[in-house]
C-alpha cells in the first residue's frame, strides 16, 4: 500500500492552477490561435497544449509535442525544445514507460541547461524525481528534489514549491521515515489551502488519507476523504481525484464489511484509470482489488485481477510492483495448500533488486516465505524469516505489520505444539489489531487462539474467541475464515459429543465452501455484464459526441456563410458611397484647379524675383564662408599652442611632485632615526639611573655611618668598603662609557666575557641586599663564556638577580639557579629562582613595559625587566620567561654566537 503514495501524486506535477481557471476554455483559446502562429510563439503554444492534454487525450498530447519538437529544433528555440522533451518525458513515465521517460526529461534537462532557462531546470529536476521515485531509486530522487529545490528556494511561486514539498514527503514516505513524511506533506498542504485552486489541495489530502489507510488509520482516513470530497468539483478537470477518492472509499467499504459498494467504487475507479492510460494507478488498483477478493476466500477472481498486474507490470517495468504481486500470489497459495508455489513466489519476490523493493514489501516477502517453511515443516529457517520480518515492522513502526507478523509466528509454534508459545503471538497480535481497528486481521488471530485453546482442552475460551472471530469474519466478509470457523466448531462439538450440532457446523461449512466457488463464477458474469454495459456506454458517449461535432461543424458552417454575405452587402453599400464622394471630390478639385490657374502665373513671377535675391544672398554668404574659415584656422593654431603649454606645465608639475615624495620620505627617514635616537637616550638615561643606584646609595651608607663611627678600626674599615665601592662605582661608569660607544660601533665593544666572573660581580654589587640565609648557584661550565658587550651582560645578570631577591617568597628559603648552554649555535642563558612568581597569561602584554610592576609590597618603578629587554635586543638576541604565581620565574636569554667562536676554559 505505501506504493499508492508515489501513484496519488504523479499526475498533479503538472501545473494545476490552469485548470482551475477552466481547461476547456484554454485549450479552446490555443487551438483557436495554433493555425495564425508561427516560430517561438506556435512551439511555446504547442506545449502549453500538450501541457493541458497530458493526462486526458492521449493522442493530441503525442501530435502536439512531437510538432512542437520538430518545430523548436528547425528553428534552433532551444528552450522550447527543451520544455517539449520534459512533457514527453512526464507523459511517458504517467504511462508507465520509465526509461523512456527517464531518457527524455535528462533531454529536456541538457536543453534547458544550454538554454539558461533556470525554471525549467528546476521544473525538470522535480520531474526527475518523481520519475526516480517511480524506478524505487531513492537515493537518485533525493538528489534530484535537493537540486530542484536549489532553483526554487528564493522562487515567489507557491505551487511549485508545495510541490516539491509534497513529493519529498512522498520520498519519506518510501523510506518508512513517518514523521518526515507527514512534515512535509503538511507543510504542502498549509501553502495549497491558500492558493484560490484547490485541485491541489485536494490531491495532497488525498495523498495523506492514502497514508492513514497504510497505517491501518481508517477513520482518520475517512474523515480526510470527507474533506477532499467538499473541495472536489463536477467538472472534467477534477475526475482524475473523484476517482482517487472513489479508490480510497473502497478500501474503507471493505474494511467496513460493506463489500458490494466497494466493488462498485473499485470498477469505477479502475475502468477511469484504464481508459486514460493512468497505468501504474490501474495496476495498484487491481492489486488493492485481488487483495479483497483474496481476504473474503474468492481466490479465483483475486488470482484474475494479481494476474492481469503482474502481466501489466512486466510490459511496463514495474518491478516493485511485480515483487508486490507476487506475495500476494503467494499467500492466495498458501491458503490453497500449496507451500511449494508460495515458496516459489517469495523467493522470486526476495531475488528482485533490494533497491526495487520496499523495507515494507521485504518484510512481506519473508513473512510468506516464513509460513510457507512451517507449512514445510522447516521450522528452524521459518522462524528465522518471521523474526527478520517482525524486527523490519518494528524498524518501520508498522503495526498492522507486526500484528500480521505475530499471527504468522502463532502459526508456526501452533504446528510445532508449543501451544502456550503460540498463545502469546495471537494475543498480542490481537492486541496490535484492535489498537487500529484491523478486523480482518482480528478475524484469522481471534480463530487461531480459538483453535489453540480447542487443541489445550480450553473449550469455554476457545468458544468466546471463535464467537469472536465468526463476528470479525461477517463484518468484513472474510468466508475463508468463516469456513475454517465452522470447521473448529465442528472438531468442538464432536470432542463434547454433540454430534448432531457437529454434522450442522460441518454442512456449514461445506455449503459455504461451495458458494465460493459458485460466487466467483456469478461475479464473472456480473462483470462481464458490467464490462459490456460500460463499453455500450463509452459506444454511445463517442456517438454524441460526434453527433455534437457534425452539429457544431454545420453551425460553424452556417455562421461563416451568413458572415461572408454581411461583409458583400457591407461591402457593397460602401462602394456605391465611395463613388459618389470621389465624384463630389473631383467636380470641387477641377472648379478649384481654374480658379489656381491665374494665382500660379503672379506667383511664379514674385518666385523668380525671390530667387534672385536669394543668389545674391548666397554669394555674400560664401564671402562670409571663407572669412570664417581663415579665422577658424588661426584659433586651431593658438589653440595648439596651449594644448603644448599645458602638457610642459604638467610635466613640470610630476617632476615637483615627484621631488616632493622624495623629500616627504626622507623627511620621514630622519624623523624616525632622531625618535630611535630619544629613545636610546631615554634608556640609557635609565640605565644609569638604575646601575648607580645601589653604588651610591652603599656609598652614602657607609659615609653616614664613618661619620657616627668613634672607633678607628670601624672607621679604617668602613673607608676599605667606601674605597671598594668607588672601585665598584668606577666599573659601573666605564661600563655605561662602553654603551655610549656601542651606539656608535656596537662590534668594537665585544669582548670575551666570562659568565662565572660577571655573575660573581653582579653577586657583590647586591651584597647589602642579602642576608646569607640564600641559596645563590651558577653552572656556566657548558658554555664558561661567550663573545658579547661585557657591560650590557653585566648589567643583566645585575637586574635578574636583584628582581630575584626582591621579590623572594617570604615562606621559603631563597634559591637562584644561574647556567648556559649552547643550543644550535645559541648561547641560552638561564636564571631561575623560586620567588613569588606572576601570571604570565595576565601579563603577558604587559611584562616588558616601562614602568610596569607585579608587586607592590616591594620598591621599585618598574625599569628592571624593561632595561634587560632593551640590553638584550642591542645584542640581538631574544628573553622568554616562564613564571607561576607563588612557583617562581625563570627567564632565558637567547644571544647569538659568531661563526668559529667556541670558548671552553678561560683564565680567571
Amino acid at each position: 500500500m505505501s506504493r499508492r503514495i508515489v501513484f496519488l501524486l504523479i499526475s498533479a506535477c503538472l501545473g494545476w492552477s490552469a485548470y482551475g481557471q477552466g481547461k476547456s476554455k484554454v485549450t479552446d483559446s490555443l487551438e483557436q490561435m495554433l493555425p495564425k502562429a508561427q516560430g517561438p510563439l506556435k512551439v511555446d503554444i504547442l506545449n502549453r497544449l500538450t501541457y493541458e492534454f497530458i493526462t486526458h487525450d492521449n493522442n493530441k498530447v503525442e501530435t502536439y509535442n512531437k510538432e512542437a519538437r520538430d518545430l523548436g529544433k528547425s528553428i534552433h528555440y532551444l528552450k522550447g525544445e527543451a520544455r517539449a522533451y520534459t512533457y514527453r518525458g512526464v507523459y511517458e513515465y504517467l504511462s508507465g514507460r520509465l526509461s523512456e521517460g527517464h531518457a527524455d526529461l535528462n533531454r529536456g534537462l541538457e536543453l534547458a541547461i544550454q538554454a539558461g532557462d533556470e525554471q525549467l531546470r528546476g521544473y525538470t529536476l522535480l520531474q526527475l524525481g518523481v520519475c526516480s521515485l517511480e524506478e524505487v531509486q531513492m537515493d537518485s530522487a533525493l538528489h534530484f528534489f535537493k537540486k530542484s529545490r536549489e532553483v526554487f528556494k528564493d522562487s515567489a511561486d507557491p505551487v511549485t514549491l508545495s510541490k516539491l514539498y509534497r513529493n519529498i514527503s512522498a520520498l519519506y514516505g518510501q523510506r518508512y521515515q513517518t514523521d518526515s513524511q507527514q512534515y512535509y506533506l503538511d507543510r504542502a498542504i498549509s501553502i495549497r489551502r491558500l492558493l484560490p485552486d484547490k485541485t491541489l489541495l485536494t490531491e495532497a489530502i488525498i495523498l495523506k488519507a492514502n497514508t492513514r489507510v497504510r497505517f491501518g488509520d481508517f477513520a482518520g482516513a475517512e474523515k480526510l476523504l470527507k474533506q477532499a470530497a467538499e473541495l472536489v468539483g463536477p467538472g472534467a478537470n477534477d475526475e482524475e481525484n473523484r476517482n482517487d477518492i472513489l479508490h480510497m472509499q473502497a478500501l474503507i467499504l471493505f474494511q467496513k464489511g460493506k463489500f458490494e459498494q466497494a466493488v462498485v467504487a473499485f470498477d469505477s475507479a479502475r475502468n477511469y484509470f484504464f481508459r486514460k492510460t493512468l497505468l501504474h494507478k490501474y495496476v495498484t488498483l487491481l492489486i488493492d482489488l485481488g487483495k479483497v477478493f483474496a481476504d473474503r476466500g474468492e481466490y479465483e477472481l483475486a488470482l484474475n485481477n494479481l494476474y492481469d498486474a503482474l502481466r501489466l507490470s512486466g510490459l511496463r517495468g514495474f518491478e516493485a510492483e511485480s515483487g508486490i504481486i507476487r506475495i500476494e500470489i503467494g499467500r492466495i497459495n498458501h491458503h490453497l495448500g500449496d507451500p511449494r508455489q508460495a515458496m516459489l513466489m517469495a523467493d522470486e519476490a526476495l531475488r528482485l533488486d533490494r533497491r526495487k523493493l520496499l523495507r515494507g514489501d521485504l518484510a512481506n516477502a519473508l513473512s510468506l516465505k516464513g509460513i510457507a517453511l512451517t507449512d514445510v515443516k522447516d521450522y528452524t529457517a521459518a522462524r528465522q524469516c518471521l523474526d527478520s520480518a517482525l524486527k523490519i515492522y518494528t524498524d518501520l513502526g508498522s503495526v498492522l505489520g507486526k500484528s500480521e507478523a505475530r499471527r504468522s509466528l502463532g502459526y508456526l509454534e501452533g504446528k510445532r505444539k508449543r501451544y502456550g508459545e503460540a498463545l502469546q503471538h495471537y494475543q498480542e497480535s490481537i492486541r496490535l489489531a484492535e489498537s487500529i481497528t484491523y478486523r480482518y486481521g482480528l478475524a484469522w488471530s481471534c480463530w487461531a487462539t480459538g483453535d489453540i485453546y480447542f487443541r489445550q482442552g480450553d473449550l469455554k475460551n476457545a468458544l468466546l474467541f471463535l464467537d469472536r472471530s465468526l463476528d470479525y469474519a461477517r463484518h468484513v466478509g472474510s468466508n475463508e475464515v468463516i469456513v475454517r470457523n465452522y470447521n473448529t466448531r465442528r472438531d468442538l462439538l464432536t470432542a463434547q459429543g454433540r454430534y448432531q450440532e457437529a454434522l450442522k457446523y460441518s454442512t456449514l461449512a461445506n455449503v459455504l465452501n461451495d458458494s465460493i466457488h459458485r460466487t466467483d463464477v456469478a461475479r464473472r458474469f456480473v462483470n462481464l455484464e458490467k464490462i459490456r454495459e460500460i463499453e455500450q456506454r463509452d459506444r454511445d458517449i463517442k456517438v454524441l459526441q460526434q453527433d455534437k461535432l457534425l452539429a457544431q461543424d454545420k453551425l460553424q458552417l452556417q455562421a461563416a456563410q451568413l458572415k461572408q454575405q454581411s461583409i458583400l452587402l457591407v461591402a457593397g453599400v460602401v462602394g456605391l458611397l465611395l463613388l459618389s464622394v470621389l465624384a463630389i471630390m473631383y467636380y470641387r478639385f477641377y472648379t478649384r484647379i481654374k480658379a489656381l490657374n491665374v494665382s500660379v502665373t503672379d506667383k511664379n513671377t514674385r518666385i523668380q524675383a525671390q530667387a534672385d535675391k536669394l543668389k545674391q544672398y548666397n554669394l555674400e554668404l560664401k564671402q562670409l564662408y571663407r572669412e570664417v574659415s581663415e579665422q577658424k584656422e588661426e584659433i586651431q593654431m593658438q589653440a595648439d599652442k596651449l594644448t603644448e603649454t599645458n602638457r610642459n606645465m604638467t610635466d613640470v608639475n610630476r617632476s615637483l611632485e615627484k621631488i616632493v615624495t622624495e623629500k616627504t620620505v626622507e623627511l620621514r627617514r630622519t624623523n624616525d632615526e632622531l625618535m630611535k635616537y630619544n629613545a636610546e637616550l631615554l634608556q640609557f638615561s635609565y640605565t644609569v639611573s638604575h646601575n648607580l643606584r645601589g653604588p651610591v646609595a652603599r656609598l652614602l651608607g657607609l659615609a653616614d655611618l664613618a661619620d657616627k663611627e668613634h672607633d678607628f678600626q670601624q672607621v679604617k674599615q668602613l673607608i676599605d668598603f667606601i674605597g671598594v665601592t668607588a672601585h665598584d662605582l668606577d666599573l659601573i661608569i666605564k661600563d655605561l662609557s662602553k654603551i655610549l660607544e656601542l651606539r656608535n660601533n656596537p662590534h668594537q665593544a665585544q669582548e670575551v666575557v666570562a659568565l662565572a666572573s660577571e655573575w660573581e660581580q653582579s653577586k657583590s654589587l647586591l651584597q647589602d641586599s642579602l642576608t646569607g640565609n640564600e641559596e645563590i648557584v651558577a653552572n656556566f661550565e657548558d658554555l664558561p663564556a661567550i663573545t658579547t658587550v661585557r657591560p650590557m651582560l653585566q648589567s643583566i645578570f645585575y637586574n635578574l638577580l636583584s628582581n630575584a631577591i626582591k621579590f623572594k617568597s617570604p615562606e621559603r628559603r631563597l634559591k637562584v639557579v644561574a647556567t648556559s648552554q649552547r643550543v644550535n649555535g645559541k648561547a641560552i642563558l638561564e636564571i631561575s629562582d623560586n620567588g613569588l612568581g606572576f601570571n604570565i597569561r595576565l601579563h603577558h602584554e604587559k611584562l616588558f613595559k616601562l614602568y610596569k610592576r607585579f608587586h607592590t609590597h616591594v620598591e621599585g618603578r618598574g625599569l628592571g625587566l624593561y632595561l634587560i629587554k632593551s640590553q638584550v635586543e642591542v645584542l640581538q638576541g631574544t628573553i622568554e620567561v616562564d613564571s607561576e604565581p607563588d612557583k617562581g620565574s625563570a627567564f632565558r636569554i637567547i644571544l647569538p654566537i659568531s661563526n668559529g667562536e667556541s670558548h671552553g676554559e678561560i683564565d680567571q
